[in-house]
């Protein structure tokens, strides 16, 4: 009879010993799973809210400064790539640069495209896909002509108030409007693309 009762509780106290480990073990680990909980839950946060924010709400318009957590990187890198742009490798500085000087990184692209199809067509060596000084005007790198090209188009266009192609096609590619203005229709028709995500 003693051993039946030995046995009993032995079978009885073991569970009950167990679940008391592994729920002081689950405590102890506590602070851990709950770092990474939060470090999921702010990864996923990200990806929900920045894939989406930032693009302009109104097709055309080039003022204003885009989140830095968004898809505008790979939307560019898609896009040159698409076209075999030299200015591939330098996706993220074109959104640096359009954050610098707080344009929209659109514009940039959008120019590249219809002055020179993405640089494929610019001056051998200098750097200038956007047309500058009907291409005369020579940059020492891309950097440095990103650089320039978003500052002069911040200071010389937009802070002068020339916010959207039709804007500021006069002053940058004058001939264009005696043309009927193709060369606003053009940079308004990728920076479309470029809004839609239509690179694929």
């Amino acid at each position: 009879m003693r051993k039946l009762l030995i046995i009993l509780l032995f079978l009885i106290a073991t569970p009950l010993t167990l679940a008391v480990s592994v729920f002081g073990l689950l405590q102890s680990q506590r602070p851990i799973l709950d770092q990474e909980i939060q470090v999921i839950t702010k990864t996923n946060s990200t990806v929900s809210t920045g894939l989406y924010a930032a693009l302009p709400s109104k097709i055309g318009q080039v003022l204003g400064v885009a989140s830095s957590a968004d898809a505008r990187p790979v939307i560019v890198r898609k896009y040159l790539e698409k076209h075999h742009s030299p200015l591939l490798p330098y996706s993220n500085e074109i959104i640096a640069a359009a954050d610098l000087y707080q344009i929209d990184y659109r514009l940039i692209v959008a120019i590249g495209q219809c002055e020179s199809n993405l640089c494929k067509k610019s001056p051998e060596g200098s750097f200038n896909c956007w047309g500058f000084e009907n291409g005369k005007t020579r940059f020492l790198s891309w950097e440095q002509a990103l650089n320039q090209v978003a500052k002069t188009l911040k200071e010389g266009y937009i802070d002068q108030g020339l916010t959207t192609p039709e804007e500021i096609m006069p002053k940058y590619a004058p001939p264009s409007v005696e043309k009927g203005g193709p060369w606003a229709k053009c940079v308004n028709q990728f920076m479309q693309t470029l809004e839609l995500g239509e690179v694929d």
